[in-house]
């Protein structure tokens, strides 16, 4: 492995009054936190106790969502010791392995695999010819406090003791951060503190460029298994990067131990390692998995990264992390000193963003290891099972990364400008709706409701038509907020009881349906909240939202009995029916809340009766051709494309899109109608995406 070219340390400059932020830790959040405002004008400190160049405990590996983040940052081309890696491979203890490949791997859609020897160096020497000042051996000793907050740091370096006063300092000095402690954000509660151990092998033959992440581990009797998880990432040339990670320091489990286990189970198992050899020694390191918004930060003080508890609490990647809120941070700062803000900067915006960001997904993990009997058992259980919830709860869980409401239904267009920014606007108040009613019994469901600014991730979901229908009318009412997240809970109650299945009884004891009891559960609590929220429209709606569960049911019944419908005459009502809450109701109730006149009203709810149609034969076109929408390997028994079962459901979505656009000629001409027109095309409303191209989902 190389040793990178590394950014050359600075000399004490003159003044030592005049930073706009002092950055300590020079890990990717500490780097990304500096380069960011280095690039806004700022005078920034990075300083790091370690002298460069210098490795760290980590798996190496890079989701997605970091390497867009670096390539933001303009430093991939100089990651020349990367392994690019198309997708993830889990295997799950005891059943075997599925592998999830990315959406277009050879565009932004890969992963990688960087020894934190390169990484760091790169950072720090973009954050440097940005224009940030770097000292490397420099060791912060602790904080100025004063009124109001902190007000800068103490910095011993090259045998000098620095007091450094600035507006703002950023603490990305790692799970055992001293000025975290320091400020009093540490959480009491050590039960969030993990640990991870790793090692490099060379020679290991045919590893395949993915992130390959075994779950759980069992304890040395290999009959009780742990919150844990391993991993053998690529390097490149045949070195890999294997180790594993223990969430619960409850356990009396030794982590070297459990690595030591996984490393030997591996050679006596695994034929790709029966020649491996290590590199180097095992090393170790702590995890926090206690990020809680309320402790990101005190005024003059912002915590990043592993400082913040900013590890997954399913999978231990911290690194996409770990840049987001270097960057965030760096805003939140650069925002601070352009209004002038009085005092210390205040964290709170920041650890608001976070909170968005983040909300549920680390919440889901920490229960996830402290009620470990349900949610990881229901992962295990239901590993091998495409049925919707399971597998969005899968991906909630291992691919958090852009796992928002677009994996509910089918992309969304780009809407007219106009339309766009009230949609945004509308859709985070029913997301924050979304959130309220189910961070605290079910957080994992929280990203669902989630929006980005621009709108990229949005799908076609119950709320957006929705409001789209209301757009229609032009009336705003005050009731459209809640009847939207009423719809979105409708929809992900009937994935969950779409989910729940008589199953074959075994010839030996019959194992306990974990999956079958979360989707009763999750189905009957959604119903219950989504219930809630209709009756704010009064008696009236409530009827219309229990018509259309009713049809619904009935229609999923009829399904199960008879067997998929097809498109024409009473199947294609049924079609319709088995959709009735997820488009037709959205439909129509937003038509009459915008104030739309009765023939507009009906023209939209013919409109959503149409679309829901053709989503349902999409799904069963997805199904026959093993396209899931939900990810994983194709499915067994998949047909050919050029089945002439496909040709056919093929035209039949196109015909019922047909007769959802004719609906549309009632409807007034405007942003709104455009969209829903745009919505109404084979390739939207249908398993086939933009170039004709099944669209996949992982």
């Amino acid at each position: 492995m190389d040793t990178p070219d590394l950014p050359t340390p600075m000399m004490v400059p003159d003044r030592l009054d005049g930073f706009d932020a002092v950055v300590v830790g020079a890990g990717p959040g500490g780097a990304a936190a500096a380069y960011r405002l280095a690039v806004l004008g700022r005078r920034v400190l990075l300083v790091d106790r370690r002298e460069f160049p210098r490795d760290k405990c980590c798996g190496d590996g890079l989701t997605r969502s970091a390497v867009r983040l670096l390539a933001d940052m303009g430093v991939l081309d100089e990651l020349t010791g990367a392994q690019r890696v198309g997708g993830v491979r889990i295997r799950m203890r005891g059943r075997g392995a599925r592998d999830f490949h990315y959406e277009d791997p050879d565009g932004t859609g890969y992963g990688m695999v960087v020894p934190r020897l390169e990484l760091d160096a790169v950072l720090c020497r973009r954050a440097v010819r940005a224009g940030a000042v770097l000292w490397t051996g420099a060791r912060a000793t602790g904080l100025l406090g004063g009124a109001g907050g902190v007000h800068g740091v103490r910095i011993e370096y090259e045998g000098r003791r620095f007091a450094l006063r600035a507006p703002a300092v950023v603490a990305a000095d790692g799970a055992s951060s001293r000025l975290a402690h320091q400020a009093g954000l540490r959480s009491p509660d050590r039960e969030w503190t993990g640990f991870a151990a790793r090692g490099y092998f060379t020679e290991v033959a045919d590893l395949d460029e993915l992130l390959e992440i075994h779950l759980p581990l069992a304890d040395v009797t290999d009959r009780r298994v742990l919150p844990s998880y391993g991993w053998v990432f690529p390097v490149g040339d045949g070195t890999a990067n294997v180790g594993v990670g223990l969430f619960d320091p409850t356990h009396r489990e030794n982590v070297r131990l459990l690595y030591e286990r996984f490393v030997a189970d591996l050679v006596a198992t695994d034929r790709r390692f029966r020649a491996a050899r290590p590199a180097g020694p095992m090393t170790g390191a702590p995890l926090r998995l206690d990020f809680d918004p309320s402790r990101c930060g005190v005024p003059g003080l912002l915590l990043v990264g592993d400082a913040a508890g900013l590890v997954s609490p399913f999978t231990g990647e911290g690194i996409s992390f770990a840049l987001e809120s270097g960057l965030l941070a760096a805003d939140r700062i650069d925002a601070a000193l352009r209004h002038a803000e009085a005092g210390p900067v205040d964290p709170a915006p920041y650890a608001r963003q976070l909170a968005v960001r983040q909300s549920g997904y680390f919440e889901t993990g920490r229960y996830s290891v402290r009620r470990y009997l349900l949610a990881w058992r229901v992962l295990d259980a239901t590993f091998d099972d495409d049925r919707p919830l399971f597998a969005l709860c899968r991906r909630l869980a291992l691919f958090p990364d852009g796992a928002r409401a677009g994996v509910l239904l089918d992309p969304l267009p780009a809407p007219a400008p106009e339309l766009a920014r009230d949609l945004r606007r509308d859709l985070l108040a029913v997301g924050e709706l979304l959130a309220g009613c189910v961070r605290e019994d079910w957080p994992m469901f929280v990203r669902l409701g989630g929006v980005d600014e621009d709108l990229s991730t949005l799908s076609l979901r119950p709320s957006v038509l929705l409001l789209v229908a209301a757009a229609v009318g032009g009336r705003e009412h005050p009731l459209r907020h809640a009847l939207a997240a009423a719809v979105d809970l409708g929809l992900l109650a009937g994935l969950a009881v779409d989910s729940a299945r008589e199953e074959a009884r075994p010839a030996g004891p019959r194992p306990t349906p974990w999956g079958n009891r979360f989707a009763v559960l999750v189905a009957d609590y959604l119903l219950a909240r989504a219930y809630e929220f209709a009756a704010q429209g009064g008696g009236p709606v409530v009827a219309e939202f229990a018509e259309a569960l009713t049809v619904a049911c009935e229609g999923r019944a009829l399904e199960l009995r008879d067997g998929p419908p097809s498109g024409g005459g009473a199947g294609g009502a049924l079609l319709a029916g088995r959709a009735a809450i997820a488009f037709e109701l959205p439909c129509r109730l937003g038509g009459r809340l915008g104030g739309a006149r009765t023939p507009v009203v009906n023209a939209l709810a013919a409109y959503g009766r149409e679309i829901g149609a053709a989503h349902t034969l999409g799904e069963q076109l997805r199904e026959l051709t093993g396209a899931s929408r939900w990810g994983g390997s194709a499915q067994p028994g998949a047909v050919a494309h050029d089945d002439p079962r496909v040709a056919g459901l093929l035209g039949l979505v196109a015909e019922h899109a047909q007769r959802a656009r004719a609906a549309l000629r009632t409807v007034p001409a405007g942003p709104a109608r455009e969209l829903l027109a745009r919505l109404a095309t084979p390739e939207l409303s249908g398993p086939v995406g933009p170039g004709g191209r099944v669209m996949s989902l992982t």
